[in-house]
């Protein structure tokens, strides 16, 4: 499940960096979900059309195709809290296992602006909150709507000195063509990124950034109380070291919502993208959570037969 400020190909970057191939090869059938590329005209899109309505679609395919009833969830940022979100509304009795990958659950505790301007506005005793909250729900959501680009900006504004550095690095290597095309694949996720819908950032922004509702275990959506201590899936749930976007803090803060009796956390090397398809990836964080399905899926079960 990928997040929805990056494209689906990103599961799939380059053959050594495939989280796809990778787990094929170690006898998983992956299926993909694709958000799509909203522009301008889709605003509308809010948090309920991604978790309520097409995200139970996704899984009813993957169920037809496969002729499985139950299914593991794995997603990477946002896509962890979209699963999150449909594993609580709608997939208690469908999602086996759930994997999130640098999952920011707690918002408040991201060190980058986001974290900061969030709990700023959730205000003493939460004054400011019931101020700002409805005079933001008044606005069109036309008017939350984020431009790809400058989603791109942001991102690299997360890290100025390792896009610095990426730079020089680049340099120093223009001879190595095995080097160049890594650089231009990457490059290319940082540099094209799709429109964040308004409707889904109002959200974001109300509920789990100024209210911080994630971390408070329940939020409303879609008309219904969403509480996240029904989840009962296994968890696995990882962070990067050096991730400055989903904290060590933020992401951990998933321990404490989720009902699930079999829940491990682990962190490993990488920043926000080398946590999920860096150098080291395939040998931390993949090889953690292939190991770990295996003894939870029918796989391991098919294995041993």
């Amino acid at each position: 499940v990928p997040p929805l400020g990056v494209y689906a190909w990103i599961f799939d970057l380059m053959a050594d960096r495939s989280l796809v191939r990778y787990f094929l090869a170690r006898g998983f059938e992956v299926y993909l979900i694709d958000w799509g590329k909203p522009g301008p005209d889709e605003s509308q899109l809010s948090l309920e059309t991604y978790t309520l309505n097409w995200f139970p679609k996704a899984v009813a395919a993957v169920q037809e195709h496969s002729g499985q009833t139950e299914v593991s969830l794995l997603g990477y940022c946002m896509g962890g809290l979209l699963s999150l979100m449909y594993t609580a509304a709608k997939g208690t009795d469908v999602v086996r296992n759930l994997i999130t990958i640098a999952s920011p659950v707690d918002l408040h505790k991201m060190t980058n602006g986001v974290g900061k301007i969030s709990k700023l506005l959730s205000g003493p005793t939460g004054l400011i909150r019931r101020v700002t909250g409805p005079q933001l729900a008044k606005l069109d959501s036309s008017v939350f709507h984020v431009d790809g680009k400058i989603l791109s900006l942001l991102f690299k504004a997360s890290s100025p000195m390792g896009t610095i550095t990426s730079y020089i690095d680049l340099i120093k290597n223009l001879a190595d063509d095995d080097y160049v095309s890594r650089y231009m694949t990457m490059n290319e996720w940082f540099s094209n990124m799709p429109d964040y819908p308004g409707a889904t950032v109002r959200e974001l922004l109300m509920k789990l950034g100024i209210a911080n509702r994630m971390h408070r275990g329940h939020f409303s959506l879609g008309g219904q109380e969403v509480s996240f201590d029904r989840i009962k899936s296994s968890l696995l749930a990882f962070a990067g070291e050096s991730d400055v976007i989903a904290t060590v803090a933020s992401a951990s803060a998933i321990m404490s919502v989720v009902g699930s009796l079999d829940k491990t956390f682990q962190v490993v090397p990488g920043g926000h993208a080398g946590v999920f398809t860096g150098s080291k990836a395939a040998h931390s964080t993949w090889a953690i959570a292939a190991d770990w399905l295996e003894l939870r899926s029918d796989l391991a079960e098919t294995q041993s037969s």
